[in-house]
């Protein structure tokens, strides 16, 4: 007997850039921080400033995290019941990533056959967490369908060049909010703060070592590799005899 699918009424839901999109909303996150009013051209610190010590902490961050403007982050929150989320225009295929940032778990991307041999009518599918994903017709499907509001960060292949040297988008949104610890950082010493520049510096190293360990254990994860306690191994190791 033919399986029947079907597809209506289902909303597609865009993949954005983020909260913070681009420089000038970091700027205002700073600003925010500061709390010294509206950041200007003739303000203390000046908005020029404060653009250029983003700009610095980018590069500290790529230099250090070997990000690439070529790949791109951007995120969609989850609609209930919703498994299909538009890619972005300038997706240039080849490899790329899903993670739940609202859980920290990444979500598996399979081949269309294979998603579609175990999901072959998907709209018939409870709604939960979603833990597998492929891409097809320009379009992310997640498994299952979404069963409340997640947020999803993509990473992708560009097309196009970087065209300015304040473009923030291929960095993942966090590191955004990291950077924006450093430029607050370098405005409190311009401001004589040292007390709250110590702490924003503090912030920021620590935001760097959390990466770090964070980048580490998605390696690991890639390789299927698995931590046991020498309890653990012990018990197994008593179970089996």
């Amino acid at each position: 007997m033919a399986l029947t699918t079907t597809w209506t009424n289902q909303e597609v839901v865009s993949f954005n850039a983020g909260t913070l999109a681009d420089i000038d909303a970091c700027i205002t996150e700073v600003e925010d921080k500061l709390k010294r009013g509206t950041l200007s051209a003739n303000s203390s610190p000046t908005s020029t400033a404060v653009q250029r010590w983003l700009i610095r902490a980018k590069e500290e961050l790529c230099e250090n995290k070997n990000y690439t403007w070529t790949r791109k982050y951007v995120y969609a929150d989850t609609v209930a019941g919703t498994y299909r989320y538009a890619l972005p225009a300038d997706y240039h295929g080849g490899q790329c990533t899903v993670r739940d940032t609202t859980n920290d778990y990444p979500i598996d991307i399979w081949p269309v056959s294979q998603f579609d041999t175990k999901f072959p009518d998907i709209s018939a599918e409870s709604s939960d967490e979603p833990v597998l994903a492929c891409i097809k017709d320009r379009e992310l499907w997640i498994a299952p369908p979404a069963g409340g509001v997640y947020r999803l960060e993509l990473e992708y292949s560009r097309s196009g060049d970087d065209t300015t040297t304040t473009d923030f988008s291929y960095l993942p949104e966090l590191e955004r909010y990291r950077c924006c610890d450093k430029a607050v950082a370098e405005a409190c010493e311009s401001l004589d703060w040292w007390d709250k520049a110590q702490y924003y510096n503090a912030k920021w190293e620590q935001g760097l070592m959390k990466s770090k360990k964070s980048d580490a254990r998605k390696k690991w994860h890639k390789t299927h590799f698995q931590a046991v306690s020498w309890l653990q191994d012990f018990q197994n190791r008593l179970y089996q005899q």
